[in-house]
Formats: C-alpha cells, sequence, structure tokens
C-alpha cells in the first residue's frame, strides 16, 4: 500500500474529483478526513471508506472561513495526531463573459477557488512543518495553462492564482521535507459542470471535449485520483512546485 497509514484531508470529497480521491487514498491505506458544506455528501464518503477498513471523518466546513478551517484543523490532530497529506480540491464556476460578470460571482469563485486553498494550505502547513514531513496537492485546470475559453474569466483567474501558490509554497515548504504539487485536469465530467451550465451547453462540454483531446475521450475522476495519489506518495518524493495536466492530450488550449 502506497499511503499506509498515512492522514489524509481532502477538501470538497463528497463528490466528484475529491471523492474519487479520498476512495483511492483509502483503498491504498490512508485515513482519510473528508470536509465539504454539502454535510450529507460527505458523510456518504466516510461511509464508504470505512467500509475499505479505514478511519475516517467527514467534516462540515466552508474553506473560506478562517475559522471553520482552523477548527477542521484541530479536529483532525484531536483524531489522528498528525496530517500527512492536504489535497484542496474545493471549487465551483459561475460562467459569465467579463463584461457581464457580477461582482459577488467573481468573489464567490476567488474565495472558493483560491482563498480557500491559502487558508487550507496555511493552516495545515503549520502541522506538517512541525512534522517535518507534508504532502500538499492542489487541483487546478487546464485554464491555468491557457485553455481560456469565453465565460471563464473568474474562473480561470483563480487557476491561475493557484498555480503560483503551489510554486511559492513548495519554495518555501521544501526545506521542511513537504512537496507542493498541483494537478491540471482536462474536461471532467463533475457535478460542477453540471452546477455551471445548462444542459445544452453540458451537451457542447463533452462534444467539444471529446473532439479535442487526442485520446477522444472525456476524463474521468478516478483519472485524477490515480495521479493524486502518485503525488501523494514516496513515488514523487522529488517532485515539488510542479503542475501537472491530465487532459488526455488537450489540443484546443485556447479554446473554441
Amino acid at each position: 500500500m502506497k499511503l499506509k497509514d498515512r492522514v489524509a484531508v481532502v477538501t470538497g470529497g463528497g463528490t466528484g474529483i475529491g471523492k474519487a480521491i479520498s476512495l483511492e487514498f483509502a483503498r491504498e491505506g490512508a485515513d482519510v478526513v473528508v470536509c465539504s458544506r454539502n454535510v450529507e455528501n460527505i458523510e456518504k464518503s466516510r461511509d464508504e471508506i470505512i467500509a475499505l477498513g479505514r478511519r475516517s471523518l467527514a467534516v462540515p466546513m466552508d474553506v473560506r472561513v478562517k475559522e471553520q478551517v482552523e477548527a477542521m484543523v484541530e479536529k483532525v490532530l484531536g483524531e489522528f495526531g498528525r496530517i500527512d497529506i492536504l489535497v484542496n480540491n474545493s471549487g465551483t464556476n459561475r460562467l459569465f463573459r467579463i463584461l457581464d460578470l457580477p461582482e459577488e460571482t467573481w468573489d464567490l469563485i476567488l474565495d472558493t477557488n483560491l482563498k480557500g486553498v491559502f487558508l487550507c494550505t496555511q493552516a495545515v502547513g503549520k502541522q506538517m512543518v512541525k512534522q517535518k514531513y507534508g504532502k500538499i496537492v492542489n487541483i487546478s485546470s487546464s485554464a491555468a495553462l491557457g485553455a481560456m475559453e469565453p465565460g471563464q474569466g473568474a474562473y480561470g483567474a483563480s487557476k491561475f492564482g493557484v498555480t503560483g501558490l503551489t510554486k511559492i509554497c513548495a519554495r518555501e515548504m521544501g526545506p521542511y521535507n513537504i512537496n507542493v504539487n498541483a494537478i491540471a485536469p482536462g474536461r471532467i465530467l463533475t457535478p460542477i459542470v453540471y452546477l455551471s451550465r445548462t444542459p445544452e451547453q453540458v451537451e457542447d462540454f463533452i462534444k467539444v471535449g471529446k473532439e479535442t483531446a487526442v485520446l477522444g475521450r472525456l476524463g474521468t475522476p478516478e483519472d485524477i485520483a490515480r495521479l493524486a495519489l502518485f503525488l501523494a506518495s514516496e513515488d514523487s518524493a522529488f517532485i515539488t512546485g510542479e503542475v501537472v495536466a491530465c487532459n488526455g492530450g488537450r489540443v484546443n488550449m485556447m479554446g473554441r
């Protein structure tokens, strides 16, 4: 087992990519804490992790609120005594062209996708520094590699920010034996796709995704989970500050 007896925290661990990562980590021997604002979803993930024979906590939390993030860390330390792995997966999106983008929507996306990564990294990172060990995996996006499509201004800006934050954290935390990397998924069919698009836009999302990946398909949450496992394990011990694309060979990096 690649993560035997490690303790992992996964934000947005109730659905989609976060849930797939949580289950993959559990199968590889980790005890997993799943966090989200949606209590029902994370409790389902917790139960599935326990069914795999690992310990788990479901901690309701808003990554945008510092007090809630710090309370989560204290709860995890009280239960497990350490945190070895952090996956910053919580994210959201709404499609608005820049000239029509409401300020409150900009704030929602940036606070969730970027500020949330900062708050969780800061709170968990302090414990990892004490341990002289840690693995942080941030879920970024192909938008941060230049796959800019109309309506993704706030989302793209937030993910570019995640890339920059990943690199500076890797620089600052490296001396404490902490690896910080990011994954840039391509088109993955997850709940956020349905949340941010009309049915017609979802259909187009799938069609274009298949047409513009050289592998001819969309990715799955499990595709991302396997890469997250690599970055959270000792297999990637000499990798830090990197953003690894997982997009099926996307050829339209400027979108349509």
